[in-house]
């Protein structure tokens, strides 16, 4: 890739210097126009994808439940979880896939639960409320 790239300056570098000054400066701005609006467009592509922030807990082992949880607007309650138990073999856990929305949890081994909670405007409850 680096080398290509290098091709490609050196080649737009002879190119410009065969057309002459004027007609290169002339160039040059065309050519910054697009790089410029490149730029922007990646910038807010990559904003927008990387807003939320990402979770994974891809290959996690846990005897117990795992929990992901994100964006909620309120109060978060995790009630009683059973004692963690033993973590179960690779070869008899189903492989949870999950959208590409920023959360993750692709080939989890868990001896409980796996929630992904994403984008909630109230409150979440996993189990029995604390008092």
């Amino acid at each position: 890739m680096w080398v290509g790239a290098g091709i490609s300056v050196v080649g737009l570098a002879f190119f410009l210097w065969g057309e002459g000054l004027d007609r290169a400066n002339q160039w040059a701005g065309v050519l910054g126009l697009f790089v410029g609006l490149a730029g922007l467009v990646l910038s807010v592509t990559g904003g927008i994808r990387g807003r939320g922030g990402g979770q994974s807990a891809d290959g996690a082992a846990a005897g117990g439940s795992v929990r992901m949880v994100r964006n909620v607007k309120g109060d978060v309650v995790i009630g009683g979880s059973p004692a963690p138990g033993t973590v179960p073999d690779a070869a008899t856990t189903p492989v949870t896939d999950t959208a590409d929305d920023g959360q993750s949890a692709r080939g989890v081994r868990a001896g409980g639960d796996v929630n992904l909670v994403d984008g909630v405007e109230g409150s979440v409850r996993f189990g029995e409320q604390q008092p």
